[in-house]
């Protein structure tokens, strides 16, 4: 049984055709998908426009692989609604995964790591610019140095590894954007699936994979 798990593709009602390519390659090979956090942008976009564009060709092929949906901060399950169904059999706030008797916990991350519109309150409208903003930023970044910005990722990785210390069990992250792969201390971030850069992970048999490649 192979797994796929990737995070933060952060999708608008804006298609990108590559993006589109890639990620339905993915899903296709393997046998079941975890989507966790941040799948859709609700910053950018509402769902009723999400769920129309033309990202909705991948809904089949998500239910087919008994996709699960794990909500993140930019698609908290307030800002959807029940046709969330449309492309996921689970819709959770975190999930546990067991592979050849190795348990997996998967959640996004904003619990440990609260962003700033989570901690304060902010209009609608700024939120849109802010998330633009640093969107354009993080493009930059992303093909410039081949990675989003290591300094802060590296801290908050940090934080969320000295908050999963439970004994025997492999923690997996999205929400940094900044993939990390610890082994020692059953740890990961999967990254991001965005501006060409694909970051995700694979469990297969008990053996867990980080996979980075570029799509455009």
């Amino acid at each position: 049984m192979k797994t796929l798990i990737f995070s933060d593709t952060h999708l608008s009602s804006t298609f990108e055709e590559k993006k589109y390519q890639h990620l339905q390659k993915l899903i296709r090979e393997v046998d079941r998908v975890i989507i966790n956090g941040d799948f859709w942008d609700g910053y950018l976009t509402n769902f009723d426009a999400f769920i129309h564009s033309k990202w909705n060709s991948l809904f089949p092929l998500l239910k087919k692989k008994q996709t699960v949906y794990i909500y993140g901060n930019h698609d908290q399950k307030t800002f959807s609604d029940e046709r969330v169904s449309l492309f996921s059999i689970k819709q959770l706030d975190q999930y546990t995964l067991i592979s050849n008797g190795i348990e997996y916990h998967i959640e996004h991350g904003n619990r440990l790591i609260p962003s700033i519109d989570d901690i304060f309150y902010q209009p609608k409208k700024l939120i849109y610019i802010e998330t633009l903003l640093f969107s354009y930023y993080e493009e930059f970044i992303t093909h410039v140095f081949k990675h989003s910005s290591r300094i802060w990722g590296v801290l908050l990785n940090n934080k969320l590894k000295r908050d999963s210390k439970k004994h025997g069990i492999f923690y997996i992250y999205g929400h940094i954007h900044f993939a990390e792969f610890d082994l020692k201390n059953n740890f990961a971030v999967s990254g991001i699936f965005q501006f060409g850069l694909a970051q995700y992970i694979l469990i297969e048999d008990g053996c867990i994979i980080p996979k980075s490649e570029w799509y455009g």
